[in-house]
């Protein structure tokens, strides 16, 4: 008998405390060169779902390492941030999100 393994996920909840688009930008960019992705892929179907403004999720990782790594992005960038991270297992139930427009570009992290 096999049984699927779910892997650890942390969600991650930023609010940048800035106005500043360009730093904003700078930040998303930074954000998904390190890993985190905006979309979760649709358990039942399978479509690129867009996670809310500020909502990013990461595979493999702890909380710890994510807001660490998430610290690090806000450095960098130089964007002062406020970040919550959650551990997550299991399903994850989410209501009323968009689909991505161009799925094509997303990482797609199992919902």
């Amino acid at each position: 008998m096999r049984y699927g393994v779910r892997m650890a996920r942390t969600f991650v909840r930023v609010e940048l405390v800035t106005s500043d688009v360009a730093g904003t930008a700078a930040f998303e960019v930074a954000m998904a060169k390190a890993g985190f992705s905006r979309t979760v892929k649709g358990r039942r179907s399978h479509r690129a779902l867009r996670l809310p403004e500020g909502m990013y999720v990461i595979a493999q990782i702890t909380p710890v390492e994510a807001l660490e790594l998430t610290r690090d992005v806000a450095r960098d960038t130089k964007i002062e941030a406020r970040i919550f991270c959650l551990p997550v297992s299991g399903g994850v139930k989410f209501g009323n999100l968009m689909v991505h427009d161009d799925a094509s570009s997303a990482v797609l992290i199992e919902a």
